[in-house]
This record gives C-alpha cells, structure tokens and sequence, in this order.
C-alpha cells in the first residue's frame, strides 16, 4: 500500500475474493495500515438490484481473519474503538440499513456510537425522502450518529440514476445532509457531540434491556483519533440550542398547544366551585404568556374570559411603563382585573418584624405579600393560582421560596426564558395582533422583578441567553463544567474569565438551589428536560452544598 498524509480514518468500497467466494465489503483504513474488513450482510435481489448474482452473504460468517496484501487483517464483525475517547464506530453497506434488524442495530448495542454506511442506492421519485427517514429513524434508535453516502452519479446507467446523496444525523435529528444530484465530487463535514450521544445512551433503560438481545461477538480493533487544541467548527455553535431552526414554527404552535392542553386538564379536573384562573401580572415577559395561555384555555373551553382574575399589585418601585403593560392586557383580553397596592402592608409586615433595610428580606417581603394575596383571592372567588415561572428561573433558583416560587400550577415550569420570548413574538405576529405593540414593548424591556429602583436580572445572574445555553448543554447533552467552559467563546465569544464566571455562577446557583425545586408545584413539560422533582429530575437538596 501506498503511504498517506492522512492521519485519519477511511472507508473504501470494495468487491474482495475470500476462499473463491465474492463478497461486497468495507475497508476501514488508516494510514497505510488496513485496520478491519466489514462484509455486507443483506444482499437485495429484487427490483433493479440482483447482487446475489455475484456477491455472498456475509450474515453469521464465523471468518474473523483473511489474508490480505500479505497481511492478517480482521475481518467479519468488527467494532473500532478509540480507548482514550472511548468513541466506537461500526460500518454497514448499502442494503444493511433497509433491513427489518439492521446490523448497525447490534453495532450500537455492543458500543458502537457512530455508523458509517457505504451505499450505491439508486433513485426514484420519493426515495430521498425515504432515505432521510431511514438514516434519521436509525440515529434515533441507535442512540448514536449515521453517517450515510451513496456512490455518486458515477454509478449511473442509461436505466437507473444514481445520485450523490449525504446525510449525517444523530439522536434523531440531521445535522446536515448534501444535495443529492452533483456532477462534481462532493464533501460533508459535521460536527458530533460525542458527549452528548453517550449520555443519552446512559440515560435510556430501554437501550440498556436490550442488550439481552445480542446475538454475535464482535472484535474489537484499535484506532487513532488527532487530537488538536486549534480545533476549528464546521458551523457557528448555536446560540439558541433548545430551538430546532429546521423546523422552528411548527415546534413553538405545538409548545403553544402543550400550555393550552395541559392548563385545560386542571382546569377540567377541578371542581367548578373553583375552577376560576387567578393570575398576579406585572407586565413581565413570564406573566404575559401565562395570560396569553389562560385567555386561550377558557376560549377552548367554551368559557368566559373574565373567569380569569388578573391582579396588579404595585409596589414602591413599580414602574408606569410595567404597570401600564399590565393593564392594556387585563382590559382587551377583556379580564376580571383587580389591583391591590402591596406598599403598605409591606410596610407594616416589615416594620412587625423590626427590618428597615432595602435587601433580600425586603424584596423578599414584596414576593410573599403578593403571593399571600393571591391565595387568598383564590379561596374567595373560588379559584387556583396560577404560577408563572419559567425553566430558567427554576433552573437559577430565581425566585422566592414561598413567594412566586408557589401556585396551585406553573404554565411556564417547562420552557427557558429564550423560548417564552420566542412564544410572546410567535403571539404578537399572529392571534393576540391586538394587543401586539404592548407584547414587543414588553419583549424589549430590561428583564427584572421590580422589586428594588433601577433593577436589572441579567445583571445579577447573566444573560439569559448564555444561562440558557448552559442548561441545555448540561441537562440535555450531559456536558460538564469544563466542557461548557470550552464551548462558550466559541458561541458567544466570551474570555475564558467571563466563561468561566458564568459557569461558576450557574452551577453554584443550580445546585444550591435545589431546594427550592424540591416544593415545586406542577407544570407541564414542554421540552426534553423537566426540572419537576416528581418527574425527571429527583435530586436531593444537600447533594451539592459547597462549591468553590
């Protein structure tokens, strides 16, 4: 064999004559070395394809070894692993991934987390889209990537068209997929998180049962993985990874109808002597979607909006611009609207227990005075509170324990604040119009709790965006500190200080606020993650006390 400048792996397609008998085979190579030989185990016979003709079936060979340019080489079933990395791959050929029990099946089962196929699939109308279906369906199962190319137009005869189709894929989702009819030769290139695809894998006990069912032994043969610290990405990193860009609007009118439906369930499993929705608004980016949700859930159901009670409970510090926000919403959603100034009960409470500072026990104060109100009107018109907190303030534990961090139900419980301004935009643009100019003013203001003068939440606990982008990369992907700390300049092009220090924060924040999660109320779970204690995520309060 020749030698390479290559450091990497390679896959060849190859006709290879074993004892007299042809078979259809892959050949995984680095360098100059030939590492394994992978046989095609389905040979097609019907249609255009008639390879039983010429090449064998590979399924259940007891070969492991064959000689080839002199040399012993592996072959049969072979899994390739990295053992630094542990990253394993496996190889399947064309008509193993149409399969009813694909051989990749078992490759992942035994480890493999990324599969490489090598096809020449001809085309018709609608095999495109067949093939996508595949390719993703098999990420999904196999907890792993799929990494699929077909041969080219080079294949083409003057009966059947072969095209140059190439997708990679993982967990369900494409990464990225070529055109399918190109002249030229092509490349695609991604971007795995590894990370992330073992995880998962280690998270599903239905992929865990079914390694009862393994049927063959595999060899496992030793690759080499470059490792670089000058790593370059294919694409930008997202800065907004719980939104899926290929199919963005259709994911925000079904988190829109996750809201409605599961609010509608506790309205239905209420009693109607207590049923009514009371709501505390503040002109806030939480408040006005969970207002939103309420006005939709009574107009499925048939019923009158001003069964929902909308309170405004102004403080000291509370603005004109919030307070006017709040009260253009109550009156054109056509609202039972109530305001209660809390000033002076604050005050008194605090003067009851001898406090006369502006800190956490005085914004504190305003939270539980306001959620005390709320309760209480619920138990006089016969109603439950409702709870507006979002994920992200769940997952910082940004909020009053006792105060908004308890409702009888938290509409908001499962979407990131990046998501509840996705879903106020989605509301302005096209059913609430009326009142859209009050949802963009509302979108556009500083975030804050107005609970002191001049208060800004992004400047205590960071941007949302950037907190947001932790959470999903750690709760979704399993990535740890360090990990997040090195993907953090490359999306936001922060210094190490700064990632470093958003990091130290939302850790520190997320696990020594656990107890306030501990006492959630319910909510629905709109993305893949949960914070609910009853649900997904069951962590005790003391798992992580002192962080440094």
């Amino acid at each position: 064999m020749q030698n390479t400048t290559y450091q990497g792996v390679y896959i060849l397609g190859m006709p290879l004559d074993v004892l007299g008998v042809l078979y259809n085979v892959g050949v995984v190579i680095q360098q100059n070395e030939i590492l394994g030989i992978v046989p095609k185990q389905y040979i097609p016979n019907g249609h255009e394809f008639y390879e039983k003709r010429w090449f064998h079936s590979a399924l259940d060979t007891e070969i492991k070894e064959i000689r080839v340019f002199d040399k012993k080489v592996p072959f049969g079933y072979l899994i390739f692993e990295n053992s630094k990395t542990d990253i394993k791959f496996g190889v399947e050929i064309c008509q193993d991934i149409w399969a009813t029990y694909a051989p990749s099946d078992e490759l992942s089962l035994h480890g493999a987390s990324i599969i490489f196929n090598l096809s020449a699939s001809s085309e018709f109308v609608g095999k495109q889209a067949n093939r996508r279906h595949v390719v993703l369906d098999h990420s999904r199962k196999q907890f792993g990537a799929y990494v699929y190319t077909t041969s080219g137009h080079y294949e083409s005869s003057s009966e059947v068209v072969f095209s140059s189709h190439k997708l990679i894929a993982s967990m369900g989702e494409m990464v990225c997929e070529s055109m399918p009819f190109d002249i030229e030769d092509t490349m695609l290139i991604a971007d795995l998180d590894m990370t992330a695809i073992h995880y998962q894998k280690r998270q599903d006990s239905t992929y865990r049962d079914c390694h009862m069912k393994l049927n063959h032994k595999f060899q496992m043969i030793e690759y080499k993985i470059l490792e670089t610290k000058k790593y370059i990405f294919e694409k930008p990193i997202d800065q907004d990874p719980f939104m899926n860009k290929n199919h963005q609007l259709e994911d925000i009118k079904v988190a829109n109808h996750l809201q409605i439906y599961g609010l509608v369930k506790k309205l239905e499993s209420l009693p109607k002597s207590a049923n009514k929705i009371i709501i505390g608004i503040s002109g806030g980016l939480d408040y006005a979607l969970a207002l939103l949700v309420s006005h939709q859930a009574m107009k499925l159901l048939g019923r009158s909006t001003k069964d929902i009670i909308a309170v405004t409970m102004p403080a000291h510090v509370t603005s004109k611009a919030s307070k006017s926000s709040a009260l253009d919403l109550m009156d054109k959603l056509e609202l039972t609207s109530l305001e209660i100034p809390i000033k002076d009960a604050v005050d008194q409470h605090l003067i009851n227990i001898g406090h006369d500072q502006l800190d956490v026990t005085y914004e504190n104060a305003q939270a539980r005075m306001r959620t005390l109100i709320l309760m209480d009107l619920a138990n006089k018109y016969g109603g439950f509170v409702l709870g507006t907190g979002d994920l992200s303030e769940i997952a910082l534990g940004w909020m009053t324990y006792n105060g908004d961090q308890m409702s009888m139900y938290a509409v908001n419980a499962g979407l990131p604040k990046t998501w509840v301004k996705h879903l106020i935009k989605y509301h302005a643009d096209t059913d609430y119009k009326m009142v859209s100019k009050t949802l963009y003013h509302i979108l556009n203001a500083p975030i804050t709790p107005e609970l002191l003068n001049d208060q800004d939440t992004e400047e205590s606990i960071g941007k949302y965006e950037i907190n947001d982008f932790i959470l999903f990369h750690h709760l979704q992907q399993g990535a740890d500190e360090e990990k997040i700390k090195w993907l953090l300049p490359y999306a936001f092009k922060l210094t190490k200080e700064e990632s470093n220090t958003y990091v130290k924060r939302f850790f520190k924040r997320f696990y020594t606020q656990q107890f306030k999660r501990q006492t959630l109320p319910e909510g629905p779970k709109i993305l893949g993650i949960s914070l609910s204690p009853r649900g997904e995520y069951r962590m005790p309060s003391d798992v992580r006390k002192v962080i440094k």
